[in-house]
C-alpha cells in the first residue's frame, strides 16, 4: 500500500503525492503511487538522489511529466547524494559559509581545483602532501618548524642573497664538494682545521701565511 495522494484539482491530472522508489531507468526513477506506478525524474531543486527504497513526494501531470520534488525519507543508512548535472555556484552574500563533518571532510576533482582568499589558514594535527610539481611564487614565507628532515635526488636553488644563522652546523658530504666565487672568506673566533690525505694551495699571484707563530713539518 501506498501513502495517499493529495490532489490539487480533483477535475484534473495534476497531482501530488507521495510514494516509494521502485528502481532506477535510464529516463528517471519508477514510483509506485496511490495512482499506480509512473516514471519520474527529480526537480531541479531535489538535490538529494533519489535511490530505490526512499520515501518521495511526487507532483505533476499524470499525462504529462512527473517529478520527484522531495526525498521524504531513507529506511536504510547509505550515504546521501547531492547530485547536479551542472554547475553549482553557492553565495553567501554577508557571513560566513562553513563545513563540518565529524568524522573527515574530502574534496575531490578530476581537473583542477582554484582556492582564492584574502588570507589562508590551515592547522593540522599530522598532514601529508603528494604533489607530483609544485610551483610557489610569493614576496615572503616566515617559518618557525623545530625539526625538518629532506630527502631528495636533486635539490637546485637559485637565490640573490642566503643569510644563515644556526648554533651548530654539521655537514657530510660522501663524494666531491665544490664551492665556486669571485671571493671567499671563512672565519673563526678560535681555532681552523683543514685536513686530507693531500692539500693543494695554488694562487696565480699571491700566497700569504700570517701568524705569530708558524709550523712547518
Amino acid at each position: 500500500m501506498y501513502a495517499a495522494s493529495t490532489e490539487i484539482k480533483s477535475d484534473s491530472h495534476i497531482i501530488q503525492s507521495i510514494g516509494n522508489v521502485l528502481e532506477q531507468g535510464d529516463n528517471g526513477f519508477l514510483v509506485g503511487m496511490e495512482q499506480g506506478v509512473y516514471r519520474a525524474r527529480p526537480a531541479l531543486s531535489c538535490l538529494i538522489e533519489p535511490v530505490a527504497g526512499d520515501r518521495v513526494l511526487v507532483a505533476g501531470d499524470l499525462n504529462d511529466e512527473l517529478f520527484i520534488i522531495a526525498v521524504l525519507e531513507r529506511t536504510d543508512t547509505s550515504p546521501l547524494r547531492i547530485a547536479a548535472h551542472r554547475d553549482i555556484t553557492i553565495g553567501v552574500s554577508n557571513g560566513r559559509f562553513s563545513i563540518a563533518a565529524a568524522n573527515g571532510v574530502d574534496i575531490v576533482s578530476a581537473k583542477g581545483m582554484n582556492l582564492t582568499a584574502a588570507e589562508l589558514s590551515v592547522r593540522a594535527q599530522q598532514g601529508s602532501v603528494f604533489i607530483n610539481q609544485l610551483t610557489y611564487i610569493g614576496n615572503w614565507v616566515f617559518s618557525e618548524i623545530e625539526k625538518i628532515k629532506l630527502i631528495g635526488g636533486f635539490f637546485d636553488t637559485v637565490m640573490e642573497r642566503i643569510s644563515q644563522k644556526v648554533k651548530r652546523s654539521y655537514r657530510i658530504v660522501e663524494e666531491i664538494d665544490q664551492v665556486r666565487s669571485s671571493e671567499i672568506d671563512y672565519r673563526a673566533d678560535k681555532n681552523v682545521s683543514l685536513r686530507g690525505q693531500n692539500a693543494l694551495v695554488t694562487a696565480k699571484e699571491l700566497v700569504k701565511i700570517d701568524g705569530d707563530q708558524i709550523h712547518l713539518g
